[in-house]
């Protein structure tokens, strides 16, 4: 690891444009759905299953799936600009595997709505990199777990450097790069905070989760990790930061109002809406059928899977509403299924758990 970490560059460093006019309609966007309950503010569409990596954690892929037809996406992509959708999220599997990725953040743009893209990065080049751009990607999602490829997790920074220098001199969108602690040793996510700090990429550290969602409590060495990054100064901004996992470090749950189903939800190959990753089946219901009466349900739904919570997207898109009450039933919750539970994985080297391992999408 350390002649990985050794050789981090200070440059280049990511020299984002600013789009004053853009983020201010962006801003207004925000503030119109913060005066809404019944508009999502960030929504998730995954484009295809198929990925080019087969991490040891992952159940939210294959290698044989077909990408969505153009023709679907674009759909349900329309329905949630009837929604007011104000971010959409292409995500996957790989998202870049899909042919027309950039025309599918070109298509969000025009609807008026706030393009975000995850990816593994290992598919970008300079032409793709433009293309986002022009495009109109406002933001990008990678995961890097560790310094070198292991068992666990491909999404290492040593085979990745030659594309965040990519990203670095050619994105004019944010770059969000995300560390999951847990998945290898915890020197090496420190090294990829590090590097990420230095190449000016907005930086997000998360931690290891099971099957139901809930936050697993870290071995010390893990924590003390944990708080080292979080000591490399501003790493992303306020609106987006991980305060929600620290409370649960310590308290093991917290008490907030998780908003899924409303404020954010994911949209699967299928064409249905879920509240989450782990929550998959619930409330199951096509897209195309999603209306403002299905948002208003979750919005006032309290969730009991909410005080062990670590998911990011789900805290975030309900920052807006924690002041307002949650009057509906509690949403009952199936166990998790086969489907949606977790390999049991080999430890690649000292700090890896055999568990599922927290995925932003958010």
């Amino acid at each position: 690891m350390t002649d990985v970490a050794s050789h981090v560059p200070l440059q280049p460093k990511l020299q984002r444009k600013r789009q004053p006019i853009r983020d201010a309609k962006i801003l207004l966007k925000v503030l119109g759905a913060a005066a809404d309950t019944d508009r999502p503010l960030v929504t998730h569409v995954v484009i295809t299953r198929r990925c080019n990596l087969s991490c040891g954690y992952c159940f939210e892929y294959d290698k044989v799936s077909q990408p969505v037809p153009l023709a679907d996406l674009k759909a349900r992509i329309d329905h949630l600009a009837k929604l007011k959708s104000v971010f959409v999220t292409l995500t996957g599997g790989e998202s870049l595997l899909h042919p027309d990725a950039i025309e599918l953040v070109r298509y969000v743009n025009e609807k008026g709505m706030v393009p975000f893209l995850n990816t593994n990065g290992y598919l970008l080049t300079k032409k793709i990199i433009e293309g986002l751009n022009d495009a109109g990607l406002y933001g990008m999602q990678l995961s890097i777990d560790n310094a070198r490829p292991n068992e666990v997790s491909k999404k290492s920074l040593k085979p990745l450097m030659p594309k965040l220098r990519l990203l670095a001199m050619h994105a004019k969108f944010h770059v969000r790069i995300n560390t999951v602690l847990g998945s290898s040793p915890p020197a090496e996510a420190l090294a990829v905070a590090k590097a990420v700090v230095a190449f000016g990429f907005d930086s997000n550290c998360s931690l290891v989760r099971d099957e139901t969602g809930a936050l697993i409590t870290p071995d010390p060495e893990t924590r003390a990790a944990y708080e080292e990054i979080r000591g490399l100064g501003r790493r992303l901004p306020s609106f987006l930061d991980d305060d929600y996992t620290r409370k649960l470090l310590d308290h093991g749950t917290m008490d907030w109002k998780c908003r899924a189903g409303a404020r954010t939800f994911l949209v699967d190959e299928h064409g249905n809406v879920h509240l989450c990753q782990p929550r998959m089946g619930t409330p199951g219901t096509p897209l195309l059928e999603y209306t403002a009466l299905h948002i208003r349900r979750e919005f006032n739904a309290p969730k009991p899977c909410a005080k062990t919570c670590p998911i990011a997207y789900a805290h975030h898109a309900s920052k807006l509403d924690g002041w307002r009450s949650q009057k509906g039933a509690p949403l009952m919750l199936p166990a998790p299924t086969p489907s949606t539970s977790m390999p049991a994985l080999p430890a690649a080297s000292k700090g890896v758990r055999s568990t599922k391992l927290s995925i932003l999408a958010g």
